[in-house]
């Protein structure tokens, strides 16, 4: 989902960096997150009480990657986050054309950050040991003059937009090139203000987490932002074949081909009603 679809790498495995809301997503089909573990991340205040349970069953494929405690946290992304965002599409899609540029992260970053999110994980760099992954040299540090050093790093992001149409099309993936000089858009291209759909360009995992079900856990917390903030009738994304019964899992429906020539085109186009969506959060309450 990013501007592309999901993005296969090399090889025929679907990973957590190529699932495709409108062309780049990462996600994989056989990940196995518990539903609610996303709800209890949103009603997280403090995260370090979470690092005792970095071990236990929800997280325990991606702590076995991380030489460092996993104590993930879901915020809204800024313009400050955009090198980042940049850092992890390029290390997510191996296939440029199936990126979201630069500049378009800068033009969504800078004009809807309300409809963008950012799943990051605090990471002190002396725990790190030989771990490597490509946000951590653009991250930001936890509070100024921290001791340790510690780095909130980001591991997955959603990028979106508003559209006035109900699918996924080459102008709601397009930008206004003007965006930094003008304040109205007149161009008909990209974010539009007034729009009932929110179109998913990005879901990117970073590669070295995949099939760990970050996929999954950012997805669900995105949907239920949604619906909670009541900003939008409807989510849209644009994805290939394989991820068709991937999306059908958060209630999306496939409304066949997509018309979108993004990336070489062949995309499928699926559509949400957002009031249609399960109340995660009071599913968790009652639990």
């Amino acid at each position: 989902m990013s501007d592309s679809s999901v993005g296969r790498r090399d090889s025929d495995k679907m990973d957590l960096v190529g699932l495709v809301a409108a062309p780049g997503t990462a996600v994989d089909d056989t990940e196995d997150l518990a539903d609610d573990d996303f709800a209890e991340i949103q009603k997280t205040k403090s995260y370090g009480s979470r690092q005792k349970q970095s071990h236990s069953n929800k997280y325990s494929k991606v702590q076995e990657l991380l030489p460092f405690p996993f104590c993930p946290n879901v915020r809204p992304l800024t313009i400050s986050d955009l090198e980042s965002c940049v850092a992890l599409e390029n290390a997510a899609f191996t296939n440029p054309e199936h990126r979201c540029t630069r500049e378009k992260f800068e033009y969504r970053l800078a004009t809807c950050p309300e409809l963008c999110i950012g799943l990051f994980c605090t990471v002190v760099p002396g725990n790190a040991k030989s771990f490597e992954i490509d946000t951590l040299p653009p991250s930001h540090p936890v509070e100024t003059g921290r001791d340790d050093g510690a780095r909130t790093v980001l591991l997955a992001h959603i990028i979106a937009t508003r559209s006035d149409g109900r699918v996924v099309t080459d102008a709601a993936m397009d930008y206004p090139r003007d965006f930094r000089t003008s304040k109205r858009n007149t161009s008909g291209l990209g974010h539009q203000d007034a729009g009932s759909t929110v179109c998913v360009h990005s879901l990117s995992v970073h590669p070295k987490l995949q099939a760990c079900g970050l996929g999954k856990l950012i997805m669900k917390s995105y949907l239920q932002q949604l619906k909670n903030s009541a900003i939008a009738d409807y989510c849209a994304l644009i994805c290939q074949e394989y991820l068709i019964s991937f999306y059908k899992r958060f209630n999306f429906e496939h409304q066949g081909p997509s018309e979108a020539g993004f990336g070489g085109g062949g995309w499928h186009d699926m559509t949400l009603e957002i009031d249609s969506l399960p109340p995660y959060s009071q599913r968790v309450l009652r639990s």
